[in-house]
C-alpha cells in the first residue's frame, strides 16, 4: 500500500487543537474518505499586526511554504504577480476561446459555474485560474449600540438612511460633559468612532455615487477616451462602435466629486461646528457667519451663544495613541457607533465586553445627491495553492486539489451555522442561509432591521461593493490612511487641505504606486534614461581608473625594516587576508551585485524575474513622492548633525570645565549609551503621548504655574511640523554621552600652558574655544562627521518604531520608504533602484568628504 500523500495546510484551515472548527472538522472527514491524505498543519512565525503575512511570503521564498494557503481578495492580485500561486486549470478547466476567462461552458468543474462572475474574474489572469472563493463572505457596515441609540430617544429599527440622517444620530448621541467611567482622554461621549483605514473609507465614497478606479477604453477610431465603471465587460459608444477590453488601462479616481466628498464628510464629522438648541433640545449647526456674529437664526427665533456653548464634532477618532481604540470607545460607551465587519457581532460583543443582543447594524447611509446610494463592503477572501505544488507528481497534485475543494466545500459553512444556532447565536447568521438550511424557526430570534438589511442587499436595494482587485490597492490603501484620513482626524486636522492630500495620492497611484506607467510614456524618456545612464557610468570608470592608478603608484616593492625582519614575499599579506577578504565579499559585495541586477529588473520572489533595463530608475525620476522623501531625508540628516552632531562637542566643553565631580557627570551622561536602542525610542514614544497625561504635556502644565508663562499643549508627534524632530531628540539624548567623552579625550592634546598663555594675554572663554579649543578638536570632529553624516542617510530606527513615517508623509525618509516598498509592498525592484540612488549620492558626498580630510593634521592626544 503506498504512502499517504502529505498536504501541508495554512493553520488558519487546519488546527488539530481545535477539532470542531469547520474546517479542521472537513479535513478530518476526508482524511477518513480518503486514507491516501494526511493533512499536516503549517505554522510560521507569528508576527502582528500588517505583518501578519509576512511570515507566509518568507516562507514562500525560502520554498518551505504550506501547499494550500489563504490569499486575501485585495492582494491576490500581487501573489499572482509575483509568482506565489499555482495555477488550478488542470482541474477546473482551460480558456478555449482565449478571452482571457474560463468561461462557465468552458469548465470541467462543476461548482466553477455557481461562483460569481466578480469572483471568478478576480483570480483569472490571462485565462489561469490562481483560486477558489472561500466560502463564508463577511460584510462592512455602521456598527451601533442599541441601548445607547435608544437612550437618546432614537429608533434602533430605524436606523440613518442618508448622510444627514446620521449627522443627526450623531449629534443625539453626543454629550461632550459626560464623565466615561474609565476613560483616557476625557471628552463626553460621541456618536461616533471613526478609523483611518482607507478600505472603511471607499464605502463612503461609493455612497456618494463614486467609483475608487474605473477604466478607462479608447476608440480605436476615434482616439476617444471613456470612463467606465470597473466592472463592465462590454461597452457600446452612443455611435455604435464595441471597444475592445484590450484597449483598456486602469486609472485610480480617489480624487473625483464623490471622494472629495466623502473627504469632507469625515472633516463634517470630525469638526462641524454646533449647539444644541436650549428650548428644544434638538441640534443647531453652525457656519462661518454664525460664529462670528455669536448668534443663529433658527425659525423666527434668534439663538445667542458664546463660546462654551459650541460643540465640535460628533466623532471620535481612532489615532493609535493609547484609549482611542475604536471598539475600546465603543465598549466604555464614549462613542455609540463604528464602521467594521458585521458579520459576527457575537466576536465583537465578547471582544468589547458589551452583550452581543446590544449590538446592531445597518449599510452606510446614501449621500445627499442625486448619484447617493446605500452601500454595504462584501469581502470574500480565497484558498489558493502554492506555486512549489506545481513541482509535485500528478497524483500528489490531485491530493492537495482535493483538500483545498474540501475548505471551499459548502459543507464547511453549513455546519459553521448549524454550530451557531445550537449554540444560541442565531440572531448573528444571515436570515436567508436560515431559510435555506430549513431553519426558519430561529428566524424570530433576528432583528428586524437586521433581516431588513439582508433582504434589501438580495433586491439590490442596498448595493454590494467591493476593495479594487486591480493594480496594486494594499498601497494606496496605505496611503488614503497615512496622507488623507489620520491628518483629517488628527487633533491638528481642522484646517486640513484634504482635496489637495487626495489628488496627490492619485496622482501617485497613476504614476506607479497602483497602476504602473505605460508603454508609452516609459518609451518616451527612454532615450534620455540611456544617456544619463552612459554619462553616469563614465564617471563611475573614470573614477575606477583614478583609484587604479593610485593604489599602483602606492604599491611598489617596500621592505617594512625596523627591529624585525623585512616582509619580502608580496603574497604574504593576501594569504592572511584571503578569510576576510571572502567573508566581506560573500555577506557584503555578493548582495550588493545581487542588487545592481535587481534594479533593472522586474523581481519576483518566486518566478521568473524579468529583465526591464532603465525602466525601473525612469519609474523612480517621475515619482514626486521619492523626491519628497528624499527632500525630508536631508531635512532630517540636517537635524541630526546640528543637534546630535553639535550637542556633545558642546558637552564636552562643558564637562571639561567642571571643577568637581566631573567622572561622575561623565558616567551620568554616559548610561544612555548602555541602554537599547529598541527601549529608549519606545520610552520617548511614551513621554509624546498627546493626551494631558502625557509626561511632556504634564512638564507644561508645570511650566504654565510660572507667572507670564503660558505654553499649550502638544501633539508632539501627531503634529506635522514637529514629528521630524520629535523622532531626533531620543537620538541626541541616548548618544551625546558616548560622544562626549571621545571628545573630551580629544581636549587632552592642548597643553594647559597655551590656555595659561591666552589667559595672560587676556583672552576670554569664546576667544580661546574658537582659537584654541576649536582647531585641536577639527581633526577629530571631520572624521567623525564622515561617520554621521553615512549613518543619518541609513538611519531610520526611531522613525520606524515611533511614526512609521507619519502623519501623513512628515517623517517618511528614503531609508523607511525602501523598506516599505521591499517587504509591505514586496517591489524589491523598485526599492533597490532607491537604494542605488540614495548609495550614489552618499559616495559622492562621501569622496569629498574624505578629500577634505588629507588635508587635516591629526595629533596624539595624552593625559587622564
Amino acid at each position: 500500500m503506498p504512502a499517504p500523500v502529505e498536504v501541508e495546510v495554512y493553520q488558519q484551515f487546519w488546527n488539530p487543537n481545535f477539532p470542531d472548527r469547520p474546517t479542521t472538522k472537513r479535513l478530518i472527514k476526508l482524511m477518513r474518505e480518503d486514507p491516501q491524505i494526511r493533512i499536516t498543519q503549517w505554522v510560521g512565525l507569528s508576527l502582528p499586526g500588517g505583518a501578519g503575512r509576512a511570515s507566509l511570503m518568507m516562507a514562500i521564498a525560502g520554498r518551505t511554504a504550506p501547499d494550500i494557503m489563504s490569499s486575501w481578495f485585495h492582494v491576490i492580485r500581487n501573489d499572482i504577480r509575483q509568482g506565489f500561486l499555482h495555477p488550478l486549470n488542470e482541474w477546473i478547466g482551460e480558456d478555449a476561446d482565449g478571452n482571457g476567462y474560463v468561461d462557465p461552458e468552458e469548465t470541467t468543474w462543476e461548482r466553477w459555474k455557481t461562483i460569481p462572475t466578480l469572483w471568478r474574474q478576480v483570480v483569472t489572469v490571462n485565462g489561469k485560474v490562481y483560486g477558489i472563493p472561500q466560502v463564508s463572505k463577511t460584510y462592512l457596515g455602521v456598527i451601533f449600540r442599541t441601548d445607547m441609540v435608544r437612550a437618546a430617544g432614537l429608533d434602533a429599527e430605524s436606523p440613518p438612511q442618508t448622510w444627514d440622517d446620521l449627522i443627526y444620530w450623531c449629534q443625539k448621541l453626543t454629550d461632550p460633559a459626560k464623565e466615561v467611567p474609565g476613560a483616557i482622554i476625557r471628552r463626553g461621549q460621541r456618536g461616533i468612532v471613526l478609523v483611518p483605514y482607507g478600505f472603511v473609507w471607499l464605502p463612503w465614497m461609493q455612497s456618494a455615487g463614486g467609483d475608487p478606479i474605473v477604466q478607462v477604453r479608447t476608440s480605436p477610431t476615434t482616439n476617444r477616451e471613456y470612463l467606465l465603471p470597473p466592472d463592465i465587460t462590454r461597452f457600446t459608444t452612443p455611435d455604435g462602435e464595441d471597444l475592445p477590453a484590450e484597449n483598456t488601462r486602469w486609472h485610480a479616481n480617489f480624487a473625483d466629486p464623490a471622494g472629495v466628498a466623502a473627504a469632507k464628510f469625515y472633516h463634517r464629522l470630525r469638526w462641524m461646528k454646533w449647539l444644541f438648541d436650549t428650548e428644544t433640545g434638538e441640534p443647531v449647526e453652525l457656519n462661518e457667519e454664525d460664529l462670528i456674529s455669536g448668534d443663529v437664526t433658527v425659525g423666527a427665533r434668534t439663538i445667542t451663544f458664546t463660546d462654551d456653548d459650541v460643540i465640535t464634532g460628533v466623532a471620535r477618532a481612532q489615532t493609535g495613541q493609547r484609549g482611542t481604540d475604536a471598539f475600546e470607545l465603543l465598549s466604555r460607551g464614549e462613542a455609540a457607533m463604528v464602521t467594521w465587519l458585521v458579520q459576527d457581532l457575537n466576536m465583537i460583543g465578547s471582544y468589547t465586553g458589551i452583550d452581543p443582543d446590544l449590538l446592531s447594524w445597518f449599510p452606510f447611509p446614501a449621500a445627499n445627491t442625486p448619484s447617493g446610494r446605500q452601500v454595504v463592503q462584501v469581502q470574500n477572501h480565497y484558498v489558493t495553492m502554492c506555486e512549489a505544488v506545481g513541482q509535485r507528481p500528478k497524483e500528489e497534485r490531485d491530493k492537495v486539489w482535493k483538500a483545498m475543494t474540501a475548505i471551499t466545500d459548502q459543507q464547511v459553512v453549513d455546519d459553521a451555522i448549524r454550530d451557531k444556532v445550537l449554540a444560541g447565536l442565531a440572531r448573528f447568521v444571515n436570515p436567508q442561509d436560515l431559510k435555506r438550511l430549513d431553519l426558519d424557526d430561529y428566524l424570530r430570534s433576528v432583528p428586524q432591521a437586521i433581516r431588513d438589511n439582508f433582504a434589501r442587499m438580495g433586491k439590490g436595494d442596498i448595493t454590494v461593493f467591493t476593495e479594487p482587485y486591480r493594480g496594486f490597492w494594499v498601497t494606496m490603501d496605505t496611503a488614503i490612511n497615512t496622507q488623507v484620513l489620520s491628518l483629517i482626524l488628527a487633533d491638528t486636522g481642522e484646517d486640513f487641505d484634504y482635496r489637495g492630500a487626495l489628488e496627490k495620492v492619485q496622482r501617485d497611484a497613476n504614476s506607479g504606486l497602483m497602476f504602473g506607467h505605460s508603454k508609452a510614456e516609459l518609451d518616451r524618456y527612454r532615450p534620455a534614461a540611456r544617456i544619463i545612464f552612459s554619462v553616469l557610468v563614465v564617471i563611475i570608470a573614470a573614477f575606477i581608473v583614478l583609484i587604479a592608478r593610485s593604489w599602483i603608484a602606492g604599491s611598489g616593492t617596500r621592505l617594512v625594516t625596523g627591529s624585525t625582519r623585512a616582509v619580502t614575499h608580496s603574497l604574504a599579506p593576501w594569504l592572511v587576508l584571503t578569510p576576510a577578504v571572502l567573508l566581506i565579499g560573500i555577506w557584503s559585495y555578493y548582495p550588493l551585485l545581487r542588487g545592481m541586477i535587481m534594479a533593472f529588473q522586474d523581481y519576483r520572489i518566486a518566478g521568473e524575474s524579468r529583465f526591464v533595463g532603465l525602466d525601473n530608475f525612469i519609474s523612480l525620476a517621475l515619482d514626486t513622492s521619492f523626491w519628497m522623501a528624499m527632500l525630508r531625508t536631508i531635512y532630517f540628516a540636517i537635524l541630526n548633525l546640528v543637534l546630535a552632531f553639535c550637542a556633545p562637542i558642546l558637552l564636552a566643553l562643558m564637562l571639561s570645565e567642571i571643577p568637581i565631580g566631573k567622572y561622575a557627570y561623565r558616567t551620568f551622561f554616559f548610561l544612555p549609551q548602555v541602554t537599547s536602542g529598541l527601549v529608549i525610542a519606545l520610552l520617548w514614544k511614551m513621554m509624546y503621548d498627546p493626551t494631558p497625561q502625557g509626561f511632556l504635556n504634564q512638564v507644561i502644565d508645570f511650566l504654565n504655574l510660572i507667572p507670564f508663562v503660558e505654553i499649550e499643549s502638544q501633539t508632539w508627534l501627531e503634529d506635522p511640523q514637529m514629528a521630524m524632530l520629535c523622532c531626533v531628540i531620543p537620538t541626541v539624548w541616548a548618544t551625546m554621552g558616548l560622544a562626549s567623552l571621545i571628545y573630551l579625550a580629544a581636549l587632552k592634546a592642548v597643553p594647559e600652558e597655551i590656555y595659561e598663555a591666552a589667559d595672560v594675554d587676556g583672552a576670554g572663554i569664546f576667544t580661546k574655544t574658537r582659537k584654541i579649543t576649536m582647531p585641536t578638536l577639527m581633526p577629530l570632529i571631520m572624521i567623525n562627521f564622515v561617520g554621521a553624516f553615512i549613518g543619518t542617510f541609513q538611519n531610520m530606527g526611531n522613525v520606524f518604531l515611533m511614526t512609521f513615517g507619519g502623519p501623513g508623509e512628515a517623517t517618511t525618509i528614503v531609508g523607511l520608504l525602501i523598506w516599505k516598498e521591499a517587504y509591505n509592498n514586496l517591489r524589491f525592484s523598485m526599492a533597490t533602484s532607491m537604494a542605488w540612488v540614495l548609495g550614489a549620492a552618499l559616495i559622492g558626498f562621501t569622496y569629498l568628504q574624505i578629500q577634505f580630510l588629507k588635508k587635516v593634521e591629526f595629533r596624539k592626544a595624552e593625559g587622564d
